[in-house]
Formats: structure tokens, sequence, C-alpha cells
């Protein structure tokens, strides 16, 4: 099912999401139908990644000027409270966000609305987090995810060789994102709002 209007009304912005998710791990509970420790552990780093990016996370000029250039005012992100990537990323695209006048950045929480994720898969798989600039009509004008480039290779090859478990490649991911500090992110979502042409 491709995003409408209606839809798009409907969601939480950024600010409700976020302290929708906090508000259930209060109650010792994430979003989605795993609730396991696991998946509650990985929620409680979530939100220690994003409540720290969002306090220390300083966005490059260059970004927000290629932002402000971009034709769409309508921002959406696909995620869930326990994805550890959204944790490193969710928070700079909010911070973007509240730099461009106008901009409407809502947010959908991935397994309520699997018809809707259907559209935007990553390799046939509903790698999350997924970022998509819209036209007022509705029409994709660029979409990015699920991590940046060398993150993504990252988790593509361990896919191929299986020579780590899901854990040890949750904790190398993370290294990297704290060395990268937002930089090839950032890069890559100038390269996004630069092409007004392409869907990435």
């Amino acid at each position: 099912m491709k995003v409408t209007q209606e839809f798009y009304d409907q969601l939480p912005d950024f600010d409700a999401y976020y302290s929708y998710i906090q508000a259930l791990f209060k109650e010792g509970k994430t979003t989605g139908e795993n609730q396991s420790d696991a998946m509650l552990n990985y929620t409680k780093l979530a939100l220690a990644r994003t409540k720290r990016g969002l306090k220390t996370f300083t966005l490059l000029p260059e970004l927000i000027e290629a932002a402000k250039k971009h034709p769409s005012k309508k921002w959406f992100l696909i995620t869930e409270a326990w994805c550890g990537d959204a944790g490193n990323i969710i928070p700079l695209i909010k911070l973007l966000a509240d730099e461009i006048e106008g901009v409407q950045l809502k947010v959908m929480i991935r397994d309520e609305h699997p018809e809707v994720m259907e559209e935007y898969l990553t390799n046939g798989g509903k790698a999350i987090p997924v970022f998509v600039l819209f036209d007022d009509d509705f029409n994709q004008l660029a979409k990015w995810g699920p991590r940046p480039e060398p993150a993504q290779k990252m988790v593509i090859d361990n896919k191929k060789t299986q020579a780590k478990s899901y854990q040890d490649l949750s904790i190398d991911l993370q290294k990297w994102y704290l060395q990268d500090k937002t930089q090839t992110l950032q890069k890559e979502l100038i390269d996004l709002f630069n092409d007004k042409s392409g869907i990435k």
C-alpha cells in the first residue's frame, strides 16, 4: 500500500513516537510482537543512543543547506523501538527536520503496517530504518536506508560468511557508528538531498 495524505496524517510525529516508546519501555515493553528480554535490552540500548544523539549530534552546514533546497517537506521514517541502527540514525534526521521550515517528520512503526512496509523493502527484506522524501502528492522523491554503506557492507558480508553472531555483529556495528560520528550518514544524506531527480 502506498502512503496517502490520510495515512500520513494519522502517523505520530517524532516527538510523539519518542514519548510513546519511552513510555512503553517503562512498562517493560517494546514495539512489535517479540517482547523477549533480548528485545527489551536492544530497546534499552536504542533509547540510550537516541537520547545521546539528540543531545550530541552536530549537523554539517552543507547538510542543512541541501535539505533546505530540496522540494520535499513531507518526511517519512520507518523504524521500531528496538532497532539499534535507528538509535544511531534517526536522532540526526530529527535534528535536521527541526532546522528546515515547514518540514513534517512522521514515523511509522514497521510491523504495525506490513502492507505499507512492502513498498520499502531492501533486497526483499524489511530492513529498517528507512527514510523517505515525498512531494506534496506523496510521490517518492528519494529513499535512504537502512544504514550507511560501510555498515551495510558489514551486514551483507556477514550474511554471506556467517562469521559472527547477531550479537557480535551488533557490537561491531556500534563501534563503527561511534568512530564515524555520523560523518558518513551526513554525507550520504547530502547526496540524497542534492539528487532531486533520482530515487535511491
